[in-house]
């Protein structure tokens, strides 16, 4: 082999060698990170709340009967009063909610004895079976109302139809669902 050729393999190597593995390249480089970037969920429930009561009324005078109920025993005269608090939580910056109650109970009482549900929600009287949700933590309560008259149907009073009964004045569900929030 020639001189120059053994020259130019040389220059060839020491080239290689250089921009390969041997030698260093300089550049330039940078980054950037995002900062944390947490989004919130919202939230729509709806709960029994502490404080359901029992009265009693009789005449004019209306009794508490929340501490003695295992104990007391309905009869022709009384009007029974069940009160049960609830509250909504409806938070989310587009939410928009509906509640719908299964009003239950009173399905074994006699025909002669009078029921009645009604209830309010966030000040104001729930009307039949469905009200809408407000935003934020709202109250609300259902009452349950069993008047028993005196004497205005004494032959259906009987000890089978009557005496020594149990009827359930609860037994009902309030649901809430999300709706369409409006958006367009």
């Amino acid at each position: 082999m020639k001189k120059s050729m053994k020259g130019t393999i040389a220059i060839a190597a020491g080239i290689a060698l250089l921009l390969g593995g041997g030698g260093s390249l300089a550049y330039w480089q940078g980054s950037a990170q995002t900062s944390t970037a947490t989004i919130q969920t919202g939230e729509l429930n709806v709960a029994l709340t502490s404080g359901a009561t029992w009265q009693v009324k009789r005449g004019s005078t209306t009794t508490d009967i929340t501490s003695t109920l295992a104990s007391f025993k309905m009869v022709p005269g009384d009007t029974i009063v069940y009160t049960v608090p609830f509250q909504t939580k409806a938070n989310g910056t587009n939410l928009t909610a509906n509640a719908t109650i299964a009003w239950g109970g009173f399905a074994a009482v006699p025909a002669h004895l009078t029921p009645a549900v009604a209830g309010t929600y966030n000040g104001a009287a729930i009307s039949g079976t469905s009200f809408d949700v407000a935003s934020g933590t709202v109250n609300g309560q259902l009452v349950f109302t069993l008047t028993w008259p005196f004497g205005s149907n004494a032959s259906a009073d009987t000890a089978a139809a009557t005496m020594n009964q149990s009827w359930n004045l609860g037994a009902t569900t309030v649901t809430v669902t999300q709706t369409a929030n409006g958006a367009s």
